[in-house]
């Protein structure tokens, strides 16, 4: 009888240490860095002016590095720049 008892003192830990891991891991997710609280007016109106320079600076280097493309010939194996 007392290997039964075990067995199942074994299994209760074993079950409590997964559904507190789960516990864990859940309020993380949701009350973790994603779960902060929204932006005021003015927060929101300068991560959108920085989201704007950032975007001007891509278009601004896609603008002045263009994507390398192969030739349309098969055989001819150099990069073509637009």
């Amino acid at each position: 009888m007392s290997g039964f008892f075990g067995i199942l003192l074994i299994v209760g830990i074993l079950t409590l240490l997964g559904a507190g891991t789960l516990l864990f891991i859940t309020l993380k997710y949701y009350w973790g860095e994603r779960g902060t609280p929204p932006l005021k007016r003015e927060q929101r109106r300068q991560a959108l002016e920085e989201e704007l320079r950032w975007r001007a600076k891509q278009i601004e280097y896609s603008k002045t590095h263009p994507i390398a493309t192969r030739s349309s010939s098969f055989w001819d194996n150099t990069k073509v720049y637009r």
